[in-house]
């Protein structure tokens, strides 16, 4: 009884900061560089994107944005679309330097239509990144950023600033502009200093993997146009920026609050800890709709091969405006 009171306290605090909203941030002044796209391959909204292509095949997108975004990492996440979680999966553009390569696929590694969210982490204030390819080597970075191999499917990214108030993104994705044929999980925690992000990249059995690439978004409050957030299990914020926050709806299903409209903004999701605890348990996250227009939903579900369930655990999201 005390869990749903405080469910429902904190859901009418949603709908009473949804009425005094800030107005929704405007694309023109944001830096910042993102798309949702539906399965269909329409955008739905995003900021400097000129054409989303959808004619290659089926789950194979390629968003191109008004600037070059090759020196760049790209993470994004999947909307909740069935019964079970899909995947995406990032590259450099197949037809120009300005474009990202996004596949879309289902656990047992087959491709599919289906919606996703993505945004594009350079060089601006608040932001940090870095792209691992398939040997442990780090492809491109933030300036003066170092990579550390400690293991098998084991790593940590260390930064020249600190890091550690920020959320950790990250996705599964080619360092160039290849395929990603094996679907993975890519999960992130602290690393041992306040400089240092962890991560761990699994295969879809759970087991600790090498060979497998990704990229790595750091998104600190200080970004502009950014609300970036890292939940404990229990649905509680850990970190984040001011006037966001968290709860825990139902097993597994969380909403992210803001004080501001998210209708114009991409959401970004990966499971990790919210300390130097190595995240144990691997699970997807995806992003749903959420309650009212200032908050979002995200879901966490056991991997597939675990029965594709609805769990509760931690992770870090942020909302890219």
């Amino acid at each position: 009884m005390k869990t749903l009171t405080i469910r429902a306290l904190l859901f009418g605090m949603a709908l009473a900061v949804a009425a005094a909203l800030e107005p929704p941030a405007a694309s023109a002044a944001s830096p910042n560089l993102f798309a949702t796209v539906a399965a269909n391959g329409t955008l739905v909204n995003g900021n400097g994107v000129s054409s989303v292509t959808h004619t290659v095949g089926t789950g194979q997108y390629e968003v191109t944005f008004t600037s070059v975004v090759s020196s760049c990492a790209y993470v994004s996440t999947t909307h909740h679309a069935f019964s079970q979680a899909i995947q995406s999966f990032t590259a450099g553009g197949h037809l120009s330097t300005s474009g990202v390569y996004v596949e879309v696929k289902n656990q047992g590694g087959g491709l599919m239509d289906g919606p996703f969210d993505l945004a594009v982490a350079c060089n601006l204030t608040g932001w940090d990144f870095a792209v691992v390819g398939y040997t442990a080597n780090l492809v491109r970075s933030s300036p003066g950023a170092t990579l550390t191999h400690l293991g098998v499917g084991r790593y940590d990214v260390t930064f020249t600033a600190t890091v550690g108030g920020c959320a950790y993104l990250a996705t599964v994705g080619d360092p160039g502009n290849a395929l990603v044929f094996n679907p993975n999980g890519v999960y992130t925690g602290s690393g041992p200093t306040a400089n240092a992000v962890y991560i761990e990249t699994k295969n879809l059995g759970g087991g600790l993997s090498d060979g497998i690439p990704f990229h790595l978004a750091v998104v600190c409050p200080n970004a502009k146009s950014t609300k970036p957030l890292v939940v404990m299990a229990n649905g509680l914020a850990q970190r984040g920026a001011g006037l966001t926050s968290s709860f825990d709806l139902s097993t597994g299903n969380y909403v992210f609050v803001t004080n501001q409209s998210l209708a114009a903004c991409t959401m970004i999701g990966t499971r990790g800890s919210v300390d130097k605890s190595v995240p144990f348990s691997p699970a997807t996250v995806e992003i749903t709709a959420g309650p009212v227009s200032n908050s979002s939903g995200i879901q966490v579900r056991n991997l597939l091969f675990f029965g594709g369930g609805l769990i509760n655990q931690a992770f870090h999201a942020a909302a890219i405006c």
